[in-house]
């Protein structure tokens, strides 16, 4: 059937909301981050960092009763501006997905921390926890607010994904598919991940956010 040219065509109301920005329409309500500094983390040099998983929805709890234990806690989170349908809004948001870095003074705070209903799993590798250097993790904290560069981004990026280790695809079309991590790109924070697919291992190219340790 055939339009009636005596009728106005309807435009769409995010196009009309894009010729009147004079921005793409795809480009309307794309999130644009930029990171703002916020307060300095110390990281405290004389306890063991160690990664935990957390359960959905558990972070604050946890934080909280590992403080009351004398355990301290890092949840790395960056405060970022984004222009979501020309609002600037700014918001805190975790750089590393469901994972916190606890430090731990003996063996009785790794127990307590294992029992914590909140706490998934502790990080193993090769049968010991994964160990995070303070002065890696102090230059991870200041490049997450603001107070260094990406180079302490990609010195935990190292130990968390190393070549040869197991990934789980955390988002996207192969989400909960696990992977070998087979190249490691630091400047683009991107991944080759040789993940099994129809009976054989297929590199796939991933960004870090969609990844996480198995």
């Amino acid at each position: 059937m055939r339009a009636d040219p005596r009728k106005p065509r309807r435009i769409p109301r995010r196009r009309r909301e894009a010729l009147a920005s004079g921005l793409p329409a795809q480009a309307r309500g794309r999130p644009r981050r930029r990171r703002v500094p916020r307060h300095r983390v110390t990281i405290a040099l004389d306890r063991v960092w160690i990664v935990a998983r957390l359960r959905p929805r558990w972070a604050s709890q946890v934080a909280g009763a590992m403080a009351q234990d004398g355990i301290a806690v890092f949840d790395a989170r960056e405060e970022v501006d984004r222009t979501v349908q020309g609002r600037r809004v700014r918001v805190a948001v975790p750089v590393l997905r469901g994972l916190v870095f606890l430090g731990l003074r003996d063996d009785g705070d790794l127990a307590r921390a294992e029992r914590h209903p909140g706490i998934e799993r502790i990080l193993y590798r090769d049968g010991r926890a994964v160990v995070i250097p303070p002065a890696a993790l102090q230059l991870f904290a200041d490049a997450v607010t603001g107070h260094g560069d990406e180079d302490g981004e990609e010195a935990v990026s190292a130990v968390l994904f190393a070549l040869g280790e197991t990934v789980r695809v955390a988002e996207g079309p192969l989400a909960e598919r696990t992977g070998i991590v087979e190249a490691v790109d630091p400047a683009r924070r991107r991944y080759r991940v040789a993940v099994e697919m129809f009976g054989r291992a297929t590199p796939v190219l991933l960004d870090e956010d969609q990844i996480e340790p198995e």
